[in-house]
């Protein structure tokens, strides 16, 4: 961490009562409140000259804050400015409305904008059933926690006969995400659903409410609009004809059963499930590519990178669960092996053409950045399915990295990309990640009959926004002749910028 100094303050202004220096005396005198701080000086006259400075620099714009805050460290004024900070005598004057207003004002925009460009260029048709959704969206907001145990009378939206409806599901997730990681979204999300759905509140002065005048430059406004766009992107393909749940492996009859055997049976439901979906669009078009410099070799690193930038967030959860000593053991070890590893994808990504500032400023693709939210909720809601979804991330145990072997042997031209793709995916596989799930379900000596079927519809929940997410890299990198990486509101971005 950074040593804090008084030359980090922006308008700084001396916070006293009262500076007191008698023509006599060699002793400056401050007052603030109770506390009482007496200076000594070599003499009466530098007592009153210091007194004197002291005195201006209670007004924050004096001549004198703007040398002070260029003064070098051991020097005698730096050192008087420090004993007074570290008494809180100094205080910041920057106004603070300023910054609330500039916040709604950055918010107000996203959620204007992101209307407008997703929403507003449906047909006439699909907007009308937009504005429809949004508006019970709204409620699901406001009261639709998702069950953390057994159900409760909420409706569940990893059960397909109760939410149909992909995308409408998935907002029921994010909107669970929000609540437990923030406020200042939940609150924007809210706003930006109201404006979908016509409601006259859409258009409350932000400044005046609550939520967002609390705090500004607590949240990140960046992912903030991440989301704003996510939200909008599922309320417009909630109204589409592909939005409907994917058909499923039917799910065994269910027994009490010991962890092993349950993570057993979950495999093989996985595998006939996957097997029914057949290979998503992007392994599709992998398969029919020769070109080495295509978009699509890039496109997977590039959204993986947001994966893993927060991927430690996903095991993050867990760490402050009271897990049984060995699972807790095992969770803190998967989050230090996956500490750090963006490093690795930011340097595929730029063997691939894509600098670390343009990764930094494009908008991931809207069902990668859910995953991460998805999946994080999981191990907030529910330890046992978390342990069941590692292998949704690093792949069913016994089952070779099928899509990383292809990428591999079509970027194979280019060494600098062989040799950083290479070096995460071997990371992986000497750490074993995908034997966790299993490793994770031989502590676990019973599960009920309904906690299995919960954890069940729950992963393939996740399976399936897996698959619609690589479906989505194949759609936005699979038509490009030259690489370009989704901006702001959609925008193409220059990944060379």
């Amino acid at each position: 961490m950074d040593l804090w100094t008084f030359q980090r303050y922006e308008q700084p202004r001396l916070c006293v009562d009262a500076i007191d220096c008698h023509e006599s005396d060699s002793i400056v005198t401050l007052r603030a409140g109770p506390h009482q701080y007496r200076l000594a000086f070599d003499n009466a006259s530098a007592a009153s000259e210091i007194a004197a400075e002291l005195t201006t620099l209670r007004n924050s714009k004096a001549p004198l804050w703007t040398a002070l805050k260029e003064a070098e460290p051991d020097t005698g004024w730096y050192e008087l400015m420090r004993f007074l900070d570290t008494r809180s005598l100094i205080g910041e004057t920057r106004d603070p409305e300023h910054g609330l207003a500039e916040q709604a004002s950055t918010i107000e925009a996203y959620i204007d904008e992101t209307a407008i460009t997703v929403i507003d260029a449906l047909p006439s048709n699909r907007r009308a059933l937009a504005a429809t959704y949004a508006a019970s969206q709204r409620e699901v907001l406001r009261n639709g926690q998702i069950p953390r145990g057994a159900y409760r009378g909420n409706m569940d939206p990893f059960n397909p006969e109760e939410h149909s409806n992909f995308y409408l599901a998935l907002l029921a997730l994010e909107f669970q995400y929000f609540r437990r990681s923030c406020l200042l979204t939940l609150a924007a999300v809210e706003k930006l659903l109201a404006r979908i759905a016509g409601h006259e509140d859409s258009r409350i002065d932000l400044t005046q409410d609550p939520e967002f005048s609390e705090v500004s430059g607590v949240f990140d406004l960046r992912d903030l609009q991440c989301h704003l766009w996510l939200i909008a992107q599922c309320i417009a393909r909630s109204t589409s004809e592909h939005a409907e749940r994917f058909k499923t492996a039917p799910t065994p009859k269910l027994t009490l059963a010991s962890g092993l055997e349950f993570m057993r049976q979950t495999e093989l439901l996985t595998r006939e499930t996957l097997a029914m979906w057949g290979p998503n669009r992007y392994v599709v078009a992998l398969e029919q590519l020769t070109d080495p410099d295509s978009s699509l070799i890039a496109g997977p690193y590039i959204e993986q990178y947001h994966v893993t930038r927060r991927f430690v967030e996903i095991v993050a959860p867990l760490l402050s669960t009271r897990l049984a000593t060995p699972l807790r053991n095992m969770m803190f070890r998967y989050f230090g092996e996956e500490f750090g590893h963006e490093a690795l994808e930011s340097a595929t990504c730029e063997a691939l053409g894509v600098t670390k500032h343009a990764l930094d400023v494009m908008l991931p693709l809207p069902l990668h950045f859910a995953f991460v939210d998805a999946l994080t909720t999981m191990a907030d809601l529910d330890p046992v399915t978390s342990f069941a979804a590692v292998m949704v991330i690093e792949g069913v145990f016994g089952e070779p990295p099928k899509l990383s072997l292809r990428l591999q042997s079509v970027g194979e031209t280019s060494p600098a990309f062989r040799t950083v793709s290479k070096e995460h995916d071997e990371l992986n596989e000497t750490l074993n990640h995908n034997s966790i799930s299993r490793d994770c379900f031989e502590n676990i000596s019973a599960v009920s009959a309904l906690r299995q079927l919960q954890t069940i519809r729950r992963v393939l929940f996740l399976l399936e926004l897996n698959h619609r997410a690589w479906d989505d890299i194949a759609g936005f990198y699979g038509s490009q002749r030259k690489l370009t990486i989704q901006g702001p509101f959609g925008r193409p971005l220059d990944p060379q910028m």
